[in-house]
């Protein structure tokens, strides 16, 4: 839910920018439009969302109980600045 919560706001900020993501690779485009617009300034935010965006493909697509409650607790915190990072863009930028 946490990866989700980062996934929403990050293709928020995409479309905001006039672009969509196309083809099978849509979450791995997100993250690189991500990196492209905040560069080194929040370079610990993506690459906690592209290890969580690795961890998300493993939960839904294979293995069960691959989280921890530990790794749970901090996603949810990662996700909350993310989030907050990208809506401070969007009310900067007018959007919000």
């Amino acid at each position: 839910m946490s990866y989700n919560a980062m996934l929403q706001a990050a293709r928020a900020i995409t479309f905001s920018r006039g672009y969509r993501p196309a083809g099978n690779a849509q979450h791995v485009s997100v993250l690189r439009f991500i990196e492209e617009i905040f560069g080194r300034n929040f370079a610990d935010g993506v690459l906690v969302f592209d290890r969580m965006r690795r961890k998300r493909h493993m939960v839904v697509y294979g293995k069960v109980g691959f989280v921890s409650k530990t790794e749970a607790n901090n996603s949810v915190k990662w996700a909350r600045e993310f989030v907050e990072k990208i809506k401070e863009t969007l009310t900067r930028d007018g959007f919000l």
